[in-house]
């Protein structure tokens, strides 16, 4: 798989923000496994900082021109968020057919 480049990381990073915070809780496990995608993706401190402030709707159309097979792992890490506390609240699920729906990734998952 191709890497991303470093806005495509920032906006990854943002999205998967969105998702630990989705549902108010933040919890140690979610952490954790941000901190091991994001050790995964190469996100620098410099990548990390313009994913914090990336806003959602720029995340969002950066993610649409990534690759199918990139979208499909980005859409993989975001839901081992959800997964990571053994909870997955109404709200987090939500986004994440928000995420899927806007970017593409619904139609690539139709698709298979």
């Amino acid at each position: 798989m191709q890497e991303l480049s470093d806005i495509q990381k920032a906006a990854a990073v943002s999205l998967l923000i969105e998702m630990v915070n989705a549902d108010g809780r933040v919890t140690m496990e979610e952490m954790c496994v941000f901190n091991f995608i994001s050790a995964g993706m190469g996100v620098s401190k410099e990548t990390f900082n313009l994913g914090k402030t990336l806003g959602y709707e720029a995340a969002v159309t950066i993610v649409k021109s990534l690759s199918p097979e990139q979208k499909m792992k980005l859409a993989k890490d975001l839901t081992d968020i959800i997964d990571a506390d053994n909870f997955a609240a109404n709200v987090e699920i939500e986004l994440l057919n928000d995420i899927c729906h806007r970017t593409g990734i619904d139609i690539i998952l139709n698709k298979k």
